[in-house]
C-alpha cells in the first residue's frame, strides 16, 4: 500500500495517462505561459489535474520568480539583458522550485542562442539539478525543446543524458513520454546508448512509455527499438497518421477523466486504510516503516489548521492526508527488513542493532524473551485494550458532558462502549527457580509498560525483606511507605517476597506482617483514588514452594495480585543458545565444533537436571568464566612454547576441561 501511495503521489512526466498541454511560446502573451513546477508539494496531484494544478500554482506563486526566470520565457529581452554586467549574477540563481533561469528557457523551448548566453553566464548550471531532480537537458527533452537545445546541453554536459531524477528518469525518458522530435531522441540515444535498455521506478523502459503515449511517431518508436526509421510517408500517408493521432488523443483526453478519477479514488482509499489503522491499530504501522506516534503529532499539529480553514481546491489532499502521504514518503526502507542481533541476560536477549528505520519498541523487547508466551500474550493483550481506550477518548473526549455520554455512547461499537478508563495492569506473582529470569524480566516489562504509556517511568526498582523491614512496626511502616513512594511511577520488584511472612527467632510476630499490611493498605487506596496512576506496579517474586506456602497463608495480599506466572527450568538446549549470545556479547569468537546440539549435549552429559534447575542461566556465566580461565592459562603456556593463540577464541577443550572440573 505504502509503495502504490508514493508511486501515485510522486511520479512525473512519463505517466502513459498523462498528456502535457502548453501555449505556444510564440504566439501566446509572457504571462499564460506555463513553466514547471518541480517543488514537493506538486507532486502529490493526480495526473488528471495537473494542468490545471499548475495553471494554478503558476498564477500562486508567480513571484517565487527572480526577473530573470520570467525573461527567460521571453526571448528577446533576456538576450537584451544579457549585455549587462549583473546578468551574470542572475544566471545562477534559484528559484523557489530549484530552478535556475536555464530550467525555466529550457522549458520555454528556448532557440540555442538563447541557451549559450545562459550557459556563457552560468557554466555550471547544465549540471545544475532541481529540487526534483532534473537537469536542463531533463526540462528540454520534456518540453520539446528545439534539437540545437538538445546538442547543446549535451555538448556542454555529456554526463546529464546518464543522470535519473528523483523518480528514476533519464532525459531519454521524458522524451520518449512527451512526443519528443526524432532528432532529440536520437541525439539522446546516441550520448547514452544503454538507456535504451533501462526502467524508471515504475519499471518502464523508453519504448515503453513512447508506446503507451500512442502519440509517438514511428520514427521514435524505431530508434527506440534500435532499428532504422521507417521511409518517408507520403502526403496521404502522413494525412492518414494525423487523423490516427488525432482519434488517439481524442480517446486519451476522455480517457483521462475516468483515470484520473480512479486514481483518485485509489489514493484517497489507501490513505483513508492506512488512517483507520493509525486509529484503530497504530503498532501494525512499523512493519511499514511508518513511527505511529510521530503519525499521531504530525496530525494533531495539523488538525487545527485544517478545522481553521477546512477548504480545499477539489481533487486536492487535505492538510491531514499530505501528513500521512510524507509519512509514507520518508518510511526507511530499511525498516522492513531489519535483522536483529540480541544479547542474553539470563535467558533475555537484548537487541542491540542499530536501524535507520522506526522501531517497534515493545515488540523488541518481547521478541528478546525466550519462551514464556503466557507473559508476551498479557503484554500484547494490554497493548489492544490500551489502543481501544486511546480511540475511544478520540471518539468520545472525557469532556463530553453527561448529559450527552450516554448518547454518543450508544453509537459506538459494543468493543468501545465497555469501560471507558484507561486499562492498567494488575499486581503479579513471579514464581520459578534461581537464575530463571524473574528480575531481569520485571526489568523488561518497565520499559514496555512505560512504552504503552501503562506506567509513567520506565523505573525499575528491586528491594528484599531488609529493604522493608525495620526492628519495630513503626519504622517498618515508615521503610514500607518510603520504598513505595521511590517506586512511583514504576515498578516494585519485591524480590524472596515469602521472606515478609517468616518470623525471627527472637520476635515470633515479626514486623514483616506489618509490611505485608501496608503495602494492601496503599494498594487499596490507589484502587479507590482513580485519578492517582502513579502507584508502582508491585511484583512479588520467589521460589515456587516458597511462595506457594507464603500465599496460602495470605488470603488478603493473595486476592490483590490476581496474576501468577511460572518461570520453568531452562533445558540444555536453551542454556547452550544463552551461552554461545553471551559469549558473543562479551566479544569472545567460539570454535566452530562448538554449536547448540554440542553445548547441549555437553551440558546434558555432564550434569544432572537438579544441579541445572538450581541455577538455570547462572550455569553460562559459571561456564563463560571458567572458559576464560581456560583461555588464559592456554595464553600462558603458548609464552612458553612460543605457540600463536587467540586470546579471544574459547574451544571445545576449554567448555569441557570447566564441565568435568567444575559441573556436576
Amino acid at each position: 500500500m505504502g509503495d502504490f501511495i508514493a508511486r501515485q503521489s510522486g511520479k512525473k512526466g512519463e505517466n502513459s495517462n498523462f498528456t502535457r498541454t502548453r501555449a505556444n511560446t510564440t504566439n501566446t502573451p509572457k504571462e499564460t505561459r506555463l513553466e514547471v513546477r518541480a517543488h514537493p508539494q506538486q507532486v502529490t496531484h493526480h495526473h488528471s489535474n495537473n494542468t490545471h494544478n499548475r495553471r494554478l500554482q503558476s498564477k500562486d506563486r508567480h513571484d517565487a520568480d527572480t526577473t530573470l526566470h520570467e525573461l527567460s520565457k521571453g526571448f528577446g529581452a533576456l538576450l537584451s539583458r544579457s549585455k549587462q554586467p549583473i546578468f551574470i549574477e542572475e544566471a545562477s540563481k534559484l528559484n523557489d522550485r530549484g530552478n535556475l533561469p536555464l530550467h525555466a528557457a529550457c522549458s520555454f523551448q528556448a532557440s540555442q542562442e538563447v541557451i549559450d548566453a545562459l550557459l556563457k553566464a552560468y557554466p555550471g548550471g547544465a549540471s545544475q539539478p532541481n529540487n526534483v531532480g532534473n537537469l536542463p537537458i531533463h526540462q528540454a527533452a520534456m518540453w520539446q525543446a528545439p534539437v540545437d537545445t538538445v546538442e547543446l546541453l549535451l555538448s556542454r554536459y555529456p554526463e546529464g543524458a546518464t543522470v535519473r531524477n528523483q523518480y528514476g528518469s533519464l532525459a531519454l525518458h521524458m522524451a520518449a513520454s512527451n512526443q519528443a522530435t526524432p532528432e532529440a531522441v536520437k541525439f539522446l540515444i546516441e550520448a547514452y546508448p544503454d538507456a535504451l535498455h533501462l526502467q524508471n521506478d515504475d519499471g518502464m523502459t523508453p519504448l515503453d512509455l513512447a508506446l503507451a503515449d500512442e502519440s509517438a511517431t514511428d520514427t521514435v518508436v524505431a530508434l527506440l527499438e534500435g532499428r532504422p526509421p521507417p521511409p518517408e510517408l507520403s502526403r496521404r500517408q502522413k494525412a492518414d497518421k494525423y487523423l490516427e493521432r488525432a482519434d488517439a488523443l481524442e480517446r486519451k483526453m476522455g480517457g483521462m477523466r475516468d483515470v484520473g478519477g480512479r486514481q483518485h479514488r485509489d489514493l484517497r482509499e489507501a490513505i483513508q486504510a492506512i488512517r483507520r489503522l493509525a486509529d484503530r491499530f497504530p503498532h501494525s504501522l512499523y512493519s511499514a516503516g511508518i513511527d505511529p506516534n510521530e503519525l499521531e503529532i504530525a496530525l494533531s499539529s495539523n488538525m487545527a489548521d485544517e478545522g481553521a480553514h477546512g477548504m480545499t481546491y477539489k481533487g486536492m489532499p487535505t492538510d491531514s492526508e499530505m501528513v500521512i502521504l510524507d509519512a509514507v514518503k520518508k518510511r526507511a526502507p530499511s525498516a522492513l527488513t531489519t535483522a536483529r542481533s540480541r544479547t542474553p541476560t539470563m535467558g533475555i536477549q537484548v537487541n542491540t542493532s542499530m536501524n535507520a528505520g522506526p522501531r517497534d519498541r515493545v515488540e523488541d523487547l518481547l521478541a528478546s524473551i525466550i519462551g514464556l508466551d503466557h507473559i508476551k500474550s498479557q503484554v500484547r493483550g494490554l497493548r489492544r485494550s490500551t489502543e481501544i481506550a486511546d480511540l475511544r477518548e478520540s471518539l468520545i473526549p472525557f469532556s463530553t458532558p453527561q448529559t450527552r455520554l450516554a448518547v454518543a455512547t450508544s453509537l459506538l461499537p459494543p468493543a468501545l462502549s465497555d469501560d471507558p478508563s484507561r486499562p492498567r495492569s494488575s499486581h503479579m506473582v513471579f514464581v520459578g527457580n534461581p537464575g530463571s529470569g524473574k528480575s531481569a524480566l520485571a526489568r523488561l516489562l518497565a520499559k514496555a509498560y512505560h512504552e504503552l504509556g501503562i506506567l509513567r517511568k520506565p523505573k525499575f526498582l528491586e528491594v528484599e525483606r531488609m529493604d522493608l523491614v525495620g526492628r519495630t512496626s513503626q519504622q517498618t511502616l515508615a521503610k514500607t511507605v518510603e520504598v513505595l513512594e521511590e517506586a512511583r511511577g514504576g515498578i516494585l520488584f519485591i524480590d524472596e517476597a515469602y521472606t515478609l511472612g517468616m518470623a525471627t527467632a527472637r520476635n515470633k510476630a515479626d514486623a514483616g506482617i506489618d509490611s505485608i499490611n501496608e503495602i494492601i493498605r496503599n494498594i487499596d487506596a490507589a484502587a479507590e483514588g482513580k485519578e492517582d496512576d502513579s502507584f508502582p506496579l508491585i511484583i512479588l517474586a520467589g521460589f515456587p514452594q516458597e511462595m506457594q506456602n507464603f500465599l496460602a497463608a495470605q488470603g488478603a495480599l493473595r486476592k490483590r495480585f490476581s496474576l501468577q506466572f511460572e518461570f520453568p527450568d531452562y533445558n540444555c538446549e536453551e542454556l547452550a543458545q544463552i551461552f554461545i549470545d553471551l559469549c558473543h556479547a562479551k566479544g569472545f569468537d567460539l570454535e566452530d565444533a562448538l554449536t547448540v546440539d554440542v553445548l547441549g549435549a555437553l551440558l546434558d552429559r555432564e550434569t544432572t537436571s537438579e544441579w541445572r534447575a538450581e541455577r538455570n542461566g547462572r550455569v553460562c556465566e559459571l561456564l563463560l568464566s571458567g572458559a576464560r580461565t581456560e583461555v588464559r592459562r592456554r595464553i600462558r603456556n603458548a609464552t612458553f612454547e612460543e605457540v600463536d593463540v587467540d586470546p579471544q577464541l574459547i574451544n571445545k577443550s576449554d567448555v569441557e576441561n570447566v564441565m568435568m572440573a567444575e559441573f556436576k
